[in-house]
């Protein structure tokens, strides 16, 4: 992957994590001001879908080099930021609640909370007709759903012949329809990086991105679904029920990706670009899981103990950027310890293989 393709992929991550943020910092809670649509969340969570399936397909075929190792680069990737963002949640939730009960009034279910935490910590918390979130973290539901992509992914590449189809099928019957419905999206991550070897035209290229870029940008930002109004987070598909669209939508963003790659921007392009730039760049992808994971419970957290004023907007702007700064804080001890679960990760690989090999 060239340098500019890579930074291309850092910066859509990047404005996919802070749109996020910005969508939740429109919850009423939280501000009297309409930041971003709240459609705009699901949107960018497609967006994540098909950086995901790239860039898994990517470390699979240049850096895993069997199933072990690809299952420990993805459990510890995960563990890293979910074992802190579910302890996290439990904690500030339990805080803020203490602090300001009428706040958290209607935001945390009142029962199964250990179990909705384990569900969560499993990955299951979406299979068939579940959708439980841990507390007040509703982002945790697209985490089940790239688990599984993951999952599924390995099998499909590292394994072959009938074992292969006999595990894709009963994994794929255990998950349930819900999760597969978005599969496609993701999936177009995995062919676009596989396609990423071919070129078209540069003049193509460079139309094909300006235009797919406009239509992104214009269907995410302001062309308003009315997503929740067509059953999206609904049952009995609650996430996935507007599939068809996301496809479309992901289909969008994986011929965007493509056509980048495309244009060959050389490397002196890149090395004009400042670095303070590509610094901060590269830093705010660095820690754009820890931010996802652990953003909505401590936003919350400080709208319900940080007394400011809903209805200005630089009152929000410098209670986000709070936000940012502790978020930062929290990534020294979750991505930044990465090496550290991958390890333990390992060593619990280990023993299991000793342990089926002794029987």
């Amino acid at each position: 992957m060239n340098k500019t393709t890579s930074l291309y992929l850092d910066f859509l991550r990047v404005i996919a994590a802070l749109g996020v943020l910005l969508v939740h910092a429109s919850l009423p809670s939280v501000s009297r001001n309409i930041l971003v649509e709240e459609d705009v969340a699901h949107h960018l969570v497609m967006i994540f879908f098909v950086l995901s399936g790239f860039l898994i397909a990517y470390s699979a075929s240049s850096k895993s080099k069997n199933l072990k190792s690809y299952s420990v680069d993805r459990f510890s990737r995960l563990y890293s930021v979910v074992i802190p963002a579910l302890i996290f949640t439990y904690a500030i939730d339990a805080i803020g609640t203490f602090i300001n009960p009428d706040f958290y009034t209607g935001k945390i279910e009142p029962n199964s909370q250990p179990l909705r935490f384990l569900m969560n910590f499993l990955f299951i918390q979406q299979i068939w007709n579940f959708c439980i979130k841990p507390s007040t973290n509703g982002v945790f539901w697209s985490i089940s759903y790239e688990f599984w992509y993951y999952f599924l992914f390995g099998i499909f590449f590292y394994l072959r012949g009938y074992k292969r189809l006999i595990l894709l099928a009963v994994f794929a019957f255990l998950i349930g329809l819900k999760i597969l419905l978005l599969a496609p999206v993701w999936i177009l991550g995995v062919i676009c990086f596989y396609y990423s070897k071919y070129r078209i035209n540069r003049v193509a290229g460079i139309i094909i991105f300006t235009l797919t870029l406009c239509s992104i940008i214009y269907l995410t930002f302001f062309y308003n679904y009315g997503l929740a109004n067509k059953g999206l987070g609904s049952p009995p598909f609650f996430f996935s029920a507007l599939f068809i669209y996301d496809w479309l939508f992901g289909l969008l963003v994986a011929v965007n990706i493509f056509s980048f790659n495309s244009i060959e921007i050389a490397d002196s392009f890149y090395n004009k670009i400042p670095s303070v730039i590509l610094n901060s760049i590269k830093y705010l992808s660095s820690i754009t899981f820890t931010l996802y994971m652990f953003h909505l419970p401590l936003l919350l957290f400080l709208a319900a103990i940080v007394p400011y004023n809903k209805e200005s907007y630089t009152h929000l702007g410098l209670l986000i950027l709070l936000l940012l700064f502790v978020i930062a804080a929290i990534a020294a001890f979750t991505e930044k310890r990465r090496t550290w679960y991958k390890t333990k990760i390992e060593s619990v690989f280990s023993f299991f293989e000793r342990t089926f090999k002794s029987i």
